[in-house]
């Protein structure tokens, strides 16, 4: 191998969030910076229905959150609303 040449690896944290004590739901967790350089960390979960994608400035939070998401999406079934709709000029416009 050349010396000039460097091995590129990425390390990637392995995280779940469990919605309570039967279901377990893993996925992978970054650490980043933002452009103000304020670290936060951000999470993909793979849920039955879906992804699951979050960010926040500490880990606990982050957990809390996902557990959270993860129980709305599971046994609220948050996947399968398709939320509110209102129409402007002939237009469909969505309500959040």
């Amino acid at each position: 191998m050349d010396k000039k040449k460097k091995e590129k690896f990425e390390i990637t944290e392995m995280f779940g969030a469990q919605p309570d004590k039967e279901r377990f739901f893993t996925g992978c967790i970054k650490r980043q910076m933002d452009d103000a350089g304020n670290s936060f960390v951000f999470s993909r979960i793979v849920m039955p229905d879906g992804l699951l994608c979050a960010s926040a400035p500490e880990q606990e939070e982050l957990s809390d959150n996902l557990d959270k998401m993860c129980k709305m999406i599971v046994d609220g079934s948050l996947h399968d609303d398709a939320g509110a709709y209102k129409e402007i000029f002939k237009s469909k416009y969505f309500l959040n």
